[in-house]
């Protein structure tokens, strides 16, 4: 059988579905709570997966390539060097080391290019250089870390070992300002975008911080968020945002003016199909449920997005159980042509990254 439809999944049109990847599992071809999605310098789909409170031993980071094949994993669930507790994002630095970030041991840490650990930085704190549940990360052009130090609601940079540069943000509702920071994307001029998570807006800065521009609000209109996290920017200029509690990726050209919505799409993944063929009597019950599908399909809680140079935008949907199989979560794939956690988790964070497992998904714009 086949769940793939060809029907629109965006407002305005203006991307196509192009495959899905992912399936519920705590090893292997799988993921249990991807939060984090980007591609490597090895041209490998990197996933960061958070996992749930009943399997901790799914946190850890995913490899496999873009066409949805497993290669490895690395990283694991605790405190000692190499393992993480609550995954909140993952980078790479100019020289191609891993950066992970871990919200519940304020820390950041490195491996390097063979996936080995390498080292940690951060301690909680709001000294310089101390951090408060950092989530988003991001290296500027320059080859300094961004990191957004999110109950400390400010931006930090630092160098690649961790020192302290500079910083800038407090907490407040004015330009410049920020409510539990979440998303980091630096696009190829410097320019700095944070998505202001309470706030429900994204600001554009330029590398050392100088406010340039803000849009959003709160609410469900176009144009308008309802904590906003991931964020992307193409090579174009254009922007994209996980609208969180809209089930949605909006996306904006390069002065925040509205162009489209992504309301998600799911087909039968690769290795949900493997699963399948080893699991005839589950294939047999989905055929009768398949008339049931279709709000399945859409977003629900997108919590990463991540564009390629080719045009690829994948989407990690992190909370939806997905049509191809009862408990499944998946990363969806759209293109763009001719674009040159220890348990339970504090109250603070539980509307922002939910526990659960996730979809990638791939899109096209046409």
């Amino acid at each position: 059988m086949t769940t793939e439809t060809q029907d629109p999944i965006t407002t305005n049109g203006l991307y196509k579905y192009d495959s899905v990847i992912g399936l519920l599992s705590p090893a292997g071809p799988g993921f249990s709570g991807p939060v984090s999605v980007t591609v490597g310098p090895d041209g490998m789909l990197y996933v960061a997966c958070r996992a749930n409170p009943n399997q901790p031993e799914g946190v850890r980071v995913s490899r496999c390539t873009r066409d949805g094949d497993f290669l490895d994993q690395f990283g694991t669930w605790g405190e000692e060097p190499g393992e993480f507790i609550w995954i909140t994002d993952i980078t790479f630095s100019q020289s191609g080391e891993i950066y992970v970030a871990d919200e519940n041991s304020h820390r950041i840490s490195i491996f390097d290019k063979e996936r080995k650990f390498s080292r940690r930085f951060g301690q909680q704190g709001t000294a310089p250089g101390e951090l408060n549940r950092p989530s988003g990360l991001a290296f500027g052009p320059n080859g300094n870390l961004y990191v957004v130090d999110t109950l400390n609601h400010r931006i930090q940079i630092l160098t690649p070992e961790g020192e302290y540069i500079s910083e800038w943000g407090c907490l407040g509702e004015t330009k410049g300002k920020f409510n539990m920071p979440w998303g980091i994307t630096v696009d190829r001029l410097g320019s700095v975008y944070i998505t202001d998570w309470k706030n429900d807006r994204v600001q554009k800065f330029d590398a050392d911080g100088k406010f340039l521009m803000a849009f959003g609000s709160s609410g469900d209109s176009h144009g308008q968020f309802n904590r906003p996290n991931g964020i992307a920017v193409d090579l174009s200029g254009d922007i994209y945002i996980c609208d969180w509690m809209n089930d949605r990726v909006q996306v904006f050209d390069q002065h925040g003016t509205f162009i489209d919505v992504l309301i998600g799409h799911a087909g039968m993944s690769k290795w949900a199909r493997n699963f399948l063929d080893a699991s005839p009597d589950i294939e047999a019950k989905l055929e009768l449920a398949a008339h049931n599908i279709e709000p399945k399909r859409r977003f629900y809680r997108p919590v990463s997005v991540h564009v390629e140079d080719d045009g690829k935008v994948y989407v990690a949907d992190c909370y939806r159980p997905g049509p191809d199989l009862p408990k499944t979560r998946l990363l969806r794939i759209f293109n763009i042509p001719n674009t040159p956690i220890r348990y339970p988790i504090p109250a603070h964070r539980i509307p922002r990254v939910p526990p659960l497992p996730v979809r990638m998904y791939n899109y096209l714009r046409i």
